[in-house]
């Protein structure tokens, strides 16, 4: 037989060509082993104990770990930011107006701990018509409200941001909406009614 080096097959453990890509008994790909680590002894010794339960049970164990590394650097974060959802919300409710029914400059403020508050103007023409028994806009309104509140309980995973909180900004400040994941649970044209 002649001096041929070879190594062990990392699949079925025969012996086989040390040049060999692929083993010719199983086909199972081979590392490549440059000449300096053919006859490294220590380099035989990590390829066989790569070979056996152990080696291969370490070998599943490191590759999880190095996944879950790489998993929680590029985790996927909550949605956009919260001004980015805050400018959705104005062009969603108030067309990006200046004026609207609800008064001059409604403000949309939107906070991971504490969902969403939206401050709109006692004094607007909505809150108005509200009080005077014609409630056509602000039901408008509170539908509209209803309807981003469920799509935010499906988009993200932080559910309070389907928590909406629609207060008075000017006089006596008070509470005149509450919306939780498309549920109204506050809704002041119930006083009115």
């Amino acid at each position: 037989m002649s001096q041929e080096k070879t190594k062990v097959c990392v699949m079925c453990g025969k012996t086989i060509p040390a040049y060999a890509n692929f083993c010719p008994y199983c086909g199972a790909k081979q590392p490549w082993l440059s000449e300096s680590e053919l006859g490294n002894s220590r380099v035989e010794r990590i390829v066989q104990w790569n070979d056996t339960p152990l080696g291969r049970i370490a070998m599943l164990i490191g590759a999880f770990l190095i996944i879950i590394v790489f998993a929680t650097s590029c985790r996927l974060q909550d949605g956009p930011g919260h001004k980015t959802v805050g400018r959705e919300l104005n062009q969603y409710l108030f067309n990006t107006q200046d004026k609207t029914p609800f008064g001059k400059k409604p403000k949309i403020k939107v906070d991971k701990n504490k969902g969403v508050s939206i401050k709109v103007s006692n004094s607007g023409k909505a809150v108005k018509d509200l009080k005077a028994g014609k409630p056509t806009t602000w039901n408008t309104f509170v539908t509209r409200v209803q309807r981003r509140s469920n799509s935010f309980k499906h988009v993200y995973s932080n559910q309070l941001y389907s928590k909406f909180k629609v207060t008075a900004r000017d006089g006596k400040k008070q509470t005149l909406l509450k919306v939780n994941q498309g549920k109204v649970t506050y809704n002041i044209a119930n006083k009115y009614k």
